[in-house]
């Protein structure tokens, strides 16, 4: 190696060629609909209903049903909606 320039043996002055193409990409997923939104709904419904009248014959003080009712419409729809694989974006999806 006398001159500044050259390079080693098997040294790239370029980058290697790209391979000609890619791998397959998996296939889109099945994204729910609206009948899983519904289901979802009813599901979060009947455990916001059984988490008041818990909540009511258990004596609790006022206003704590009410709480255990939307906790429980919220905490039913999303553990039911994420369960049949939909995100956030999906839902909107939905209403577009």
């Amino acid at each position: 190696m006398s001159g500044r320039n050259e390079r080693p043996k098997g040294h790239w002055i370029k980058r290697p060629p790209r391979p000609s193409r890619a791998g397959d990409a998996p296939p889109p997923r099945e994204k729910p609909g609206f009948a899983q939104a519904a289901m979802a709904v009813a599901a979060g419904l009947v455990l916001g209903l059984l988490g008041a009248s818990l909540a009511f014959q258990g004596g609790l003080r006022e206003g704590v049903p009410g709480l255990m009712l939307g906790g429980g419409i919220c905490l039913g729809t999303v553990i039911v909606w994420r369960a049949f694989g939909g995100t956030l974006q999906d839902f909107r999806d939905l209403f577009r």
